[in-house]
């Protein structure tokens, strides 16, 4: 894991995980069960010279900000910006259910965020999670009272190759004999940091809570406010969220560029085909300067 510190803004503390590089950071927020030192494809933006200042979202790690929702803690954002000196950022970068923090953070901060990137992203105007099942069990098992159980069992699972075969194939929709060959020993010891390294805390539930259907509405007003140059990135063999939102994302932001990646899974920084998703970003930072 990198090191984290805490900054303390007028919300409450939070924190934060800050590599700085030769270009402008992007403003990096992480998806579900992660905080701040989760690496959920940093090195798409550190490869390009560009800074990383992650985030660990309400009810994630170190930050005790209450349950503040994606549109309230923007201000701790801002703080944070101005406590570490950046006046300029690249963009901001979400990640799976992170994504709603960077839409509120490019619809509310456009002098600070000139692009963004939605990295297999959700909710969208749809809920999440997609299916009816997901729905009724995930607030259950990744809940404050019993997510620490549930993250200690499968970071004892992830300990065997099988077993990380086994987490890392139910991110997808294809099957797992044909393609995790392709992965390589370094793949896979960034896959098991990652998951050994997961825990939900509050954060989960008050992701959820965020994601409902009732909610459809205000996200797209937010989307469909959100002007900046916006890249969407997915695919269709991710098992975690379905291609349909980037579809959705890509019809309600005003210009938004989207490209399906071949990535056989929700961890599209991983195996060959992270190729890819780098050109993909290589390609939006520098046709949108």
């Amino acid at each position: 894991m990198s090191e984290t510190r805490v900054v303390q803004t007028r919300l409450g503390p939070v924190e934060v995980m800050y590599l700085p590089g030769d270009k402008p950071a992007v403003l990096f927020f992480p998806g579900g069960h992660c905080s701040a030192a989760s690496d959920c494809g940093w090195s798409l933006y550190t490869s390009e010279g560009h800074g990383v200042l992650a985030f660990s979202r309400p009810g994630y790690g170190n930050t005790g900000v209450g349950r503040l929702n994606a549109a309230e803690f923007v201000p701790a954002v801002a703080e944070c910006c101005e406590e570490l000196g950046i006046n300029r950022t690249a963009g901001a970068v979400g990640v799976s259910i992170g994504g709603m923090q960077a839409l509120h953070a490019a619809l509310a901060m456009p002098e600070l965020v000139p692009r963004m990137v939605l990295h297999s992203c959700a909710p969208s105007t749809r809920a999440y999670p997609d299916t009816h099942l997901e729905s009724l069990l995930g607030p259950l098992v990744f809940s404050p009272a019993l997510q620490g159980l549930t993250w200690a069992t499968l970071a004892r699972l992830v300990d065997s190759d099988a077993g990380l075969r086994r987490m890392v194939g139910a991110l997808s929709n294809r099957s797992v004999n044909e393609w995790w060959h392709t992965w390589s020993g370094e793949d896979k010891r960034r896959a098991r940091e990652l998951f050994r390294t997961m825990r939900s805390g509050s954060g989960f539930v008050n992701d959820l809570q965020q994601a409902r259907p009732d909610r459809a509405s205000y996200r797209r007003l937010v989307q469909t406010r959100t002007s900046c140059p916006t890249l969407v990135t997915g695919s269709r063999h991710d098992a975690g969220v379905s291609f349909a939102h980037a579809e959705d994302y890509a019809d309600t932001i005003p210009g938004a560029m989207l490209v399906e990646l071949a990535g056989p899974s929700h961890l599209f920084w991983l195996g060959p085909t992270q190729a890819q998703a780098q050109a993909a970003v290589t390609d939006f930072m520098a046709s949108n300067p």
